[in-house]
């Protein structure tokens, strides 16, 4: 009954908390707590050519600077992995893709092997230019300016200017912030792949569309590779009460409002003009 009092104290909106009774090295046990986000799995993908699109359009550049430098901020700061970039696991998804387009369109004549074969040369190509523009030297720094001089009039640009407005305090609220720095599961290394697991790169990612045929094919993959997984590598928080702790402080604030950023971005993103 104490535990379970214990556990509806600890309860709090967005949060889920887990008490845990472990044991030391030396032998004495220590109470501690474990606090994640109270929400389900789910993949954090952000689309670059929906991005790349806005450039071709002289009316929407003004957006497409804004939301460019927001990635450019989720990508060198937050530390979210760009599937052009070998090494990293979209960038893997990607080539299996090309192989298994090739494998299963043979010699090349059929119609909708070809349809897929531009979209997947149309990822490469986009993908290598919105990242080019993201690193240009100054590029993201200049995102207060560009909220600055940026006149929303359409119900787009507002949201534009909202979601960039909320990057820009972000940064300033969490300087030198890292999506990735209260990783749970942080030994990679598992010699069982049965209790291997999802790590947090996995499901959060850069990639080229999420509307396409290309995009289906490529998310049936990732759901098959991760529906093979035991757990999944979430931010985590464990606090040890061998010893006295300060009063509690919320160290994943971060990372909350990172995922609602990515979140506005993604839903911003699929219905652009």
């Amino acid at each position: 009954m104490a535990e379970r009092e214990l556990h509806r104290k600890l309860r709090v909106k967005d949060k889920y908390r887990h008490l845990k009774i472990i044991g030391q090295e030396n032998c004495e046990i220590c109470l501690t707590i474990v606090e994640t986000f109270d929400e389900d799995f789910c993949l954090y993908y952000i689309p670059v050519m929906p991005i790349y699109e806005l450039w071709q359009n002289v009316a929407h550049i003004p957006c497409a600077e804004l939301l460019t430098a927001v990635c450019a901020y989720l990508y060198a700061e937050a530390g979210i992995t760009y599937y052009r970039d070998e090494d990293t696991y979209m960038y893997y998804n990607y080539e299996a893709l090309e192989d298994w387009i090739n494998d299963d369109w043979g010699d090349g004549e059929n119609e909708e092997y070809a349809h897929e074969k531009t979209a997947l040369e149309n990822a490469k190509i986009q993908g290598d230019l919105i990242q080019a523009k993201m690193m240009e030297s100054g590029f993201r720094q200049s995102l207060g300016d560009r909220i600055a001089n940026f006149k929303a009039v359409t119900q787009f640009e507002m949201d534009c200017l909202k979601v960039a407005n909320t990057c820009l305090q972000l940064g300033k609220d969490f300087p030198n912030a890292n999506l990735f720095r209260h990783a749970s599961l942080c030994d990679y290394e598992v010699e069982d792949y049965e209790d291997n697991y999802v790590g947090m790169h996995e499901y959060i990612s850069f990639i080229g569309s999420v509307d396409d045929s290309l995009s289906e094919r490529l998310k049936s993959m990732v759901n098959d590779d991760f529906n093979e997984r035991t757990r999944y590598q979430e931010p985590e928080v464990i606090t040890f009460f061998n010893k006295p702790q300060p009063g509690y402080t919320n160290e994943l604030a971060y990372e909350q409002k990172a995922f609602a950023l990515i979140d506005d971005l993604c839903t911003l993103l699929h219905r652009k003009p």
